[in-house]
């Protein structure tokens, strides 16, 4: 018995519609898109649905908005970062891409109540605090703020910092990363993320909450992500 082929929600239709006009090079950067009323003619669909549609661009990062003048397009060129445990180093490096890291801030402090909960060591405890800047091809597309226990990495120097993380975990340490928990927030840019990024102060980025594990169970490091968002795409893949 045949099965019917899957209808596509109207929604995701006008997702498709809109990222192929940019993907083709019809929209460019900076361009304002068909208004709401244009794509509810064009779909037979309510506004409702447009503007579903064209949320989740935005958020995704492909569009941005400006009140009382339309939407537009963001960026026609946007990286993708997956949920899967890679190294940014190893991300752009198959995008054909030449990462590198700027390190704002190398030092040591004391574990506060709720990094010491993250890091599963004791509160006070003498912790790494590094934020980097990482870019792709000379672009800004993160800014990382990471804790990590002094005791468990009593070497870790700025030098390993200006490399990749993970390849300083598994070549110099011999530890398996076997996985990262993420939390996805909202936020709305600060003066350092619109210096860094040369980002619009009216539209909102992504934050990541990152905690990455050992195969052994125990916690690597707690790291703060904020994505330069019309630049740097986040995507989620669930296996089956």
């Amino acid at each position: 018995m045949s099965q019917k082929p899957k209808r596509i929600a109207k929604y995701k239709m006008i997702e498709e519609y809109i990222l192929e006009k940019i993907k083709s090079g019809e929209y460019t950067k900076g361009q304002l898109i068909e208004t709401e009323q244009e794509l509810v003619d064009k779909f037979g669909v309510s506004r409702v649905t447009v503007r579903q549609a064209t949320n989740n661009l935005v958020a995704k990062g492909y569009l941005s908005r400006s009140q009382g003048s339309g939407t537009y397009v963001s960026s026609s060129q946007i990286v993708g970062r997956t949920t899967n445990v890679k190294s940014f180093t190893e991300e752009m490096k198959e995008m054909g891409k030449v990462a590198s890291t700027e390190i704002k801030e190398f030092k040591i402090t004391s574990a506060s109540q709720e990094i010491a909960h993250k890091l599963r060591i004791e509160n006070g405890s003498p912790v790494y605090f590094i934020k980097r800047l990482r870019k792709a091809d000379d672009i800004p597309m993160m800014l990382e703020s990471t804790y990590m226990s002094v005791k468990e990495y009593p070497d870790l120097s700025y030098e390993d910092m200006t490399k990749s993380k993970y390849k300083y975990i598994e070549e110099v340490k011999n530890q398996i990363i076997d996985h990262s928990h993420h939390v996805v927030v909202p936020i709305m840019p600060t003066e350092e993320i619109i210096k860094y990024f040369n980002y619009n102060p009216d539209q909102p980025l992504i934050k990541l909450l990152n905690t990455t594990f050992l195969s052994t169970g125990k916690v690597l490091d707690y790291t703060e992500v904020i994505l330069n968002s019309e630049k740097y795409q986040y995507q989620s893949i669930r296996a089956k």
